[in-house]
């Protein structure tokens, strides 16, 4: 039997069902796949999602500083960098992995190791350094399973065969998501409304209360669409470093109103109540509940999102362009004009069958047989 070494680095809600599918695929394909994760980086720790579970081997992680540039090192398993033991290690495409340099430096571990990330930095500017550096590493691989299409092209332009290039097309289990939604019940929405004032015209925030999604730009945006349509609502969920900005708008400004983070059936009835998700900031895997759910993203033409972005386009989305007052404009045009709602909608409906976790599962299972059977010719 193939064995294959997965190390992340760390374990998010999100990707539990990721996991536990790709291990039983795997294992049906008799390739055997051990899971190994860090602790939450620093930057992530204050979202609280987290979890442990028996699908993964949890290792210490340390957390050191270079001259300002904060750095990870995973305390890899000795069965790891042993010879023989694994025929496939994928780890994270990131320079700041300093583990990952102990495997590139071990001529029985090298010529092993498979990359999974987005393929370039998306979400901030890097020098010239780090640039480089992606890049090369990306060339010491023997597969790169990349996120999205963008990914592939940039690891491609970067000097990776296309042919050791698997896009998996990054997503998250979205069933029970659905299932929540078509399970809610009109008095369950009629008591949400009430809770709330919500008057047809809500919009609704859903992720990490962090810089990156640009919080006072959404909170700005909301007062000047209230401003123009008094029946406008601004649901705010999520948790985050920054959850003190938001908490003191809501207290404020009656039409702000943040309810934490939100799971399960709470997360499926807001979505259901709200007409537009708001997120001006970085968009990621939000993109894939906006399908899910039928509602559509509003975002901004800002450089800096995640490589999910590229899964939006007019059909499924609107992104307008990167002022406080486009935004709101915007906006106000999309909360009263309901035939584009209910075309949008329809657009992520048809977008929602092309981001499943079962084809990422598929793809990925593929790409790890293929990589297996480039390293191990006559295994």
């Amino acid at each position: 039997m193939s064995r294959v070494a997965i190390i992340h680095p760390w374990m998010p809600a999100y990707r539990v069902e990721f996991f536990e599918s790709l291990k039983a695929d795997l294992e049906r394909q008799g390739i055997q796949v051990d899971i190994i994760t860090g602790a939450p980086p620093p930057e992530w720790k204050e979202r609280g999602d987290s979890v442990v579970t028996d699908a993964v081997r949890i290792t210490r992680t340390y957390s050191p500083s270079i001259r300002g540039r904060a750095l990870l090192l995973k305390v890899l398993p000795r069965e790891v960098l042993t010879s023989g033991r694994y025929d496939l290690i994928v780890v994270e495409h990131a320079v700041r992995n300093l583990e990952t340099y102990c495997l590139l430096a071990l001529p029985w571990t090298r010529r092993k190791v498979a990359w999974w990330g987005h393929g370039r930095t998306y979400t901030k500017p890097e020098s010239n350094y780090v640039t480089v550096a992606k890049r090369w590493l990306a060339r010491q691989g023997v597969w790169f399973f990349a996120y999205t299409s963008g990914g592939a092209r940039a690891v491609a332009a970067a000097g990776v065969a296309p042919d050791r290039i698997t896009v998996v097309n990054n997503t998250i289990d979205v069933r029970s998501l659905e299932q929540a939604i078509s399970s809610t019940s009109p008095s369950d929405l009629s008591r949400l409304a009430a809770q709330h004032d919500l008057r047809g015209k809500t919009g609704l925030f859903v992720g990490g209360l962090d810089a990156d999604k640009r919080l006072p730009f959404l909170l700005e945006a909301a007062r000047l669409i209230h401003a123009e349509e008094p029946d406008f609502r601004l649901l705010v969920a999520g948790d985050g470093s920054q959850r003190r900005i938001v908490h003191e708008a809501a207290e404020s400004l009656p039409f702000i109103r943040y309810v934490g983070r939100a799971t399960g059936l709470d997360k499926a009835l807001l979505l259901a109540s709200a007409q537009v998700l708001m997120m001006p900031g970085r968009v990621g895997l939000i993109a894939v509940d906006s399908f899910a759910s039928r509602l559509p993203i509003v975002t901004t033409n800002w450089p800096w999102h995640a490589p999910e972005f590229e899964y939006l386009d007019e059909s499924n989305s609107v992104v307008l362009d990167d002022s406080v007052t486009a935004y709101a404009g915007g906006c106000v045009r999309l909360l009263n004009d309901p035939e584009r709602l209910l075309d949008l909608g329809n657009g992520c409906a048809r977008s929602s069958v092309l981001y499943s976790t079962e084809a990422m599962v598929r793809r990925f299972s593929e790409g790890i047989q293929n990589a297996i059977m480039l390293v191990r010719p006559h295994g």
